[in-house]
Parts: structure tokens; C-alpha cells; sequence
């Protein structure tokens, strides 16, 4: 206690003049007499690069503050975005379905992709129907473009769909207008073949591929694809048309199966 005494005697005049020096501010600062406004005013102007300092570091924290905000409204509008472009392609498919099934009057089934590569022989994928839906061997299996493949077995629940790209898979088609008819196989991604094709037929690049009457799994007029060349192949009275396929057999998620009637 002793000791804390001779501190406060020792230094008793520093005490007093901080004690008058914040008094005469505190009177200067809360006087309205203009004299005194205005040395307030050229003090503040003297001494202002004191809270400079601050006033730069309190903008930079609200900066800091306010690009997280903004960050975080940029993601949710991005996330939006993908969520409405998805609805938009979605929505366009099952217009394009709803046109298709209305002008070929087909009973469909709507199937899920639940995983790709069921056999390893062949391009293949299982789909979330089976017999419970009356799903049967050999339906035909469409997207909303076209054929994508056809049911190669089934279960209660689900079946296997081989694809178009399967080595094996064949399909009886004719290329309109002219009718004129081949068997499609299937060559690397989109594009596929259609050979036994008569070399005098009238057929043209941009010619649609439907299914024909002569397929046996498939309806008649179900669309394939567009014609994108055409060459005679040597040796023989047949020439090679190319295609590409309306569907695109590496963004699959839904498909739709054809029930027959019955």
C-alpha cells in the first residue's frame, strides 16, 4: 500500500496535467461557440492521420465481409442456374416424348438407368422395370430421340438393355423418302452402318433412318438417326451408308420401354 502511494506521489504531476489536458478537450469538443468549432474542426484536420489508420482498417474488414456475402449469393444463383438448365433440358425431353407418344400412340414405360456394363460381352445397361411392369424380352427401349437399344432379360424388378453400340446389335431400318431399306450396326460412337443397301437407290445425305416393317423386335417408323454419307463399296452391287444416331448413347439416364399390347 506504501508503495503504491510513493507511485501516485512521485508521478502526481503527470496525473494532474493528463487530468487538465482531458478536461480542456472535453470543454473545447462540447462548446458550440464558433471559435471553439473551429479549432476543433483545424485539430481534427492535424490530427486525423491518427484515425486514418483505422477507418482504412475497418473499410477493409467490411470489404472482407461483404465479398464473403457476395461469394456466397454468386453460388447460390450458379446452383439456381444449373438447377433451372436442368429442368429446362428435362422438360424439353418429355415434350419431345409426350409429341413422339402422341404420334406413333405407343404404350411406354418410363425406366431409370441404374448402372452400365451389365454383361461384359456387349454395351449394356440396367434399367429399374421388369415384370411386375409388364416388361418382356425383346421390348424395344427407346430415349426421346429414338431406339437406344432393346430388353435382353428381366426379373421382377428390373431388366437389361442391350444397346445399339453392342457389336451384336442389329436392326432393320429404311431411309426416307425413298424407302429404300438396309441393316444398321452400329460402327464407333454415334455412327453407324447401314449395309445391303441396293447401289441404284435414291439415297441422300440428310435422308432420315426409321425403323422398318421388316424388324422384328421394333415398330415400324420408330426414328434412328440421319444419314451423313453414303459410298459404294468396291466389288459388289451394294453401297455403305454412314448415320448418325438421333440419341446419344453416352449422356443416358432415362429411358422408355415399349409394352406390348396385350
Amino acid at each position: 500500500m506504501a508503495k503504491t502511494e510513493l507511485i501516485l506521489k512521485k508521478n502526481l504531476d503527470i496525473y494532474i496535467l493528463f487530468i487538465c489536458v482531458f478536461a480542456s478537450l472535453l470543454l473545447i469538443f462540447s462548446n458550440n461557440n464558433q471559435k471553439i468549432q473551429k479549432i476543433r474542426s483545424n485539430t481534427l484536420d492535424a490530427f486525423s492521420f491518427v484515425y486514418q489508420p483505422f477507418n482504412w482498417l475497418d473499410n477493409q474488414v467490411f470489404l472482407t465481409k461483404k465479398l464473403e456475402v457476395l461469394s456466397y449469393e454468386n453460388l447460390k444463383l450458379n446452383l439456381e442456374n444449373q438447377i433451372l438448365f436442368s429442368n429446362k433440358i428435362e422438360n424439353e425431353r418429355l415434350r419431345d416424348l409426350l409429341k413422339f407418344k402422341k404420334r406413333n400412340e405407343l404404350n411406354l414405360i418410363g425406366a431409370d438407368i441404374l448402372s452400365k456394363g451389365v454383361n461384359a460381352n456387349m454395351s449394356s445397361v440396367l434399367v429399374d422395370r421388369g415384370f411386375v411392369d409388364g416388361v418382356k424380352k425383346n421390348n424395344a427401349v427407346l430415349s426421346s430421340r429414338g431406339i437406344v437399344g432393346k430388353i435382353i432379360f428381366v426379373s421382377n424388378n428390373h431388366s437389361g438393355v442391350q444397346l445399339v453400340s453392342d457389336v451384336d446389335f442389329r436392326v432393320s431400318v429404311k431411309i426416307m423418302p425413298s424407302e429404300t431399306e438396309g441393316i444398321m450396326r452400329w460402327i464407333k460412337n454415334d455412327i453407324c452402318e447401314i449395309v445391303e443397301v441396293q447401289s441404284t437407290s435414291d439415297v441422300e445425305i440428310g435422308d432420315i433412318v426409321l425403323t422398318s416393317n421388316l424388324s422384328i423386335h421394333f415398330s415400324e417408323n420408330l426414328p434412328v438417326g440421319e444419314v451423313i454419307s453414303i459410298y459404294k463399296k468396291s466389288n459388289s452391287s451394294n453401297k455403305i451408308v454412314r448415320m448418325k444416331l438421333f440419341s446419344d448413347l453416352s449422356t443416358l439416364n432415362q429411358l422408355f420401354i415399349i409394352r406390348e399390347e396385350g
